[in-house]
């Protein structure tokens, strides 16, 4: 039942790639919650025969290069966050395990992009810039036709051009970025299906928390951004937009802990969680979570 969940999951992505792109945070929540339940060998199978399914029915269909690309992405989705939700189940720190999940998913669909032109694809750099200049006519015209001035469809041109360029230079920590989030969906989700199982009991978002020495790496990476010559700044920069993506969630957490003491209506949880994601507060919540390690937020406010 987990592997048809997952995927009828991916199966929703591939049929509307825009909105089912929805679902690929929840991919892994069937096998995390067997892993959690039943232990990290049962979970990891239920991912790979899902990603075995999603390989035949590629392979069934005629392509089976993208079949191989889409289920090995699968299987990293599905697996890994099984496989790091078992290190809780043997007694492993939740938050550790989470921190662990993130290093190894970012290491392995960076490598495994950054790889693409040996493998006779074309970079990620041509890519994204190929998407952006395919996409920014459609947008431009459709906002023309829509009645917008030239004052604003110049703004629009030179967004999109910004946004092409950023994209370009520091894809890898976009990719970064995206699996630190949707591993956190995915993680968490899991482990609150999987409840009342004691080890999902631990894994509890409201408890995320991140090592001291991570700070150090945060704040150097920083500096690089803003100090270091190029290419240091752009291997700086793809360090940074994932490390503040964790110290959002970090954040997040935080708030949620407090919001389920303070708040028993849930919509007025739900619409605080929503809040944290507009700009320029989600910046606030990601410093909530930064300096976490020196004022211990949770401990003071049980203090307090």
């Amino acid at each position: 039942m987990a592997a048809l969940v997952s995927t009828l999951l991916f199966a929703a992505f591939l049929a509307l790639p825009i909105v089912g792109a929805l679902a690929l945070p929840f991919l892994p929540v069937p096998a995390v919650r067997l892993a959690f339940r039943r232990g990290g060998a049962v979970g990891v199978s239920a991912a790979v025969l899902s990603s075995s399914v999603l390989l035949g029915l590629g392979l069934a269909t005629g392509g089976s290069e993208d079949a191989v690309v889409l289920a090995l992405f699968a299987a990293v989705a599905t697996a890994l966050p099984a496989l790091f939700a078992a290190g809780v189940r043997r007694g492993g720190n939740p938050s550790r395990q989470y921190l662990a999940l993130c290093s190894a998913g970012f290491a392995i669909l960076a490598s495994g992009l950054a790889m693409r032109p040996a493998a006779g694809g074309k970079s990620m750099t041509q890519e994204i810039t190929a998407a952006f200049d395919e996409m920014a006519p459609a947008a431009v015209q459709s906002y023309t036709r829509g009645g917008m001035d030239a004052e604003s469809v110049t703004r629009l041109k030179t967004t999109l051009a910004s946004a092409r360029d950023f994209a370009s230079k520091f894809w890898i920590g976009l990719v970064g970025v995206s699996w630190i989030l949707a591993a956190g969906i995915g993680f968490y989700t899991g482990a609150r299906l999987a409840r009342p199982e004691p080890s999902a009991e631990v894994a509890r978002f409201d408890r995320l928390s991140v090592p001291a020495a991570v700070v150090a790496l945060f704040v150097v990476a920083g500096a690089g951004a803003v100090l270091a010559p190029s290419p240091w700044k752009e291997v700086a920069g793809d360090a940074l937009l994932p490390l503040s993506a964790l110290y959002f969630l970090v954040g997040l957490s935080i708030i949620c802990h407090f919001a389920r003491k303070w708040f028993r209506a849930r919509i007025l949880r739900v619409g605080l969680y929503g809040l944290a994601l507009y700009f320029p507060i989600n910046v606030g919540v990601g410093l909530l979570g930064l300096f976490d390690w020196y004022a211990d937020f949770r401990r003071r406010g049980e203090k307090a």
